[in-house]
């Protein structure tokens, strides 16, 4: 499988950081967005991206539940025979068979799914533009710094590009099973 891209541009990091475009060390930038989009998706455990995918999923109650947030379902093939579009249906990111294509008690389903996000959202962006921003302004990971007259304190070492907790928190929201309403995650289904 091709690697995902980052969840964010050099373009944007220049953008975020307010320097002119070109300005950000190119090279730097844009391994710093493809270890923190990475470390996001780790946390996460959403690949962001949208895709499509391709799996044998457990039927439970007659029900599949393939990640998401799914956008839409090519496919559904129950003990080697695709079902036809009458025989389920998708629902708030479940396929829900009928009783006709659970009559052999089939246990797995080959699912194609598309799923993702498009565009990414803008909080797990500036998260990644933020793990980013953290490593490229200190690059030497200096606490503090003086120059003649002029002193520059960080207000915490960068140790590479990491998430804060809170970053960590923020990403709860999007983990397979989380059900998001308007105040975030709602528990139990």
């Amino acid at each position: 499988m091709a690697p995902l891209p980052p969840l964010a541009t050099v373009a944007e990091l220049e953008k975020w950081l307010q320097v002119a475009p070109g300005a950000a060390p190119q090279d730097a930038a844009q391994l710093a967005l493809d270890v923190a989009s990475g470390l996001v998706r780790g946390e996460a455990r959403c690949p962001f991206t949208k895709r499509t995918s391709t799996a044998s999923l457990p039927i439970v109650d007659g029900a599949i539940t393939p990640a998401g947030p799914v956008v839409s379902v090519t496919s559904v093939t129950v003990a080697g025979t695709e079902l036809t579009s009458s025989q389920w249906e998708l629902e708030d990111g479940v396929v829900t068979l009928t009783w006709d294509a659970l009559r052999e008690c089939p246990r797995r389903a080959v699912v194609v799914w598309e799923h993702g996000y498009d565009p990414i959202p803008a909080d797990v962006k500036g998260i990644v533009l933020d793990a980013v921003a953290r490593s490229i302004v200190n690059p030497r990971y200096l606490r503090q710094e003086s120059t003649g007259q002029r002193s520059l304190t960080f207000a915490t070492e960068s140790f590479t590009v990491s998430l804060s907790q809170l970053e960590a928190d923020k990403l709860q929201r999007y983990r397979p099973g989380a059900r998001l309403g308007p105040m975030g995650r709602i528990s139990g289904r």
